[in-house]
């Protein structure tokens, strides 16, 4: 049963980190008047959300630049 929990977790925490993806994928934009190398960085931390330790229960999200 907590395989199942941690799974149906996993999948909610994965679809709460695309949608931030998605929210940002603009600034990556070759005309995009932002600094590019500072959301690079947030989107890839976003991308490495499910590598944290107490992922999926705990997720430290980072901030947006």
């Amino acid at each position: 049963a907590k395989a199942a929990l941690d799974a149906q977790q996993a999948k909610s925490m994965r679809q709460q980190r695309d949608a931030k993806l998605a929210e940002c994928d603009w600034t990556q934009l070759s005309d995009a008047p932002v600094d590019k190398q500072a959301w690079a960085a947030y989107r890839q931390a976003l991308r490495d959300v499910p590598a944290q330790a107490e992922f999926p229960w705990t997720v430290a999200w980072p901030e947006k630049p």
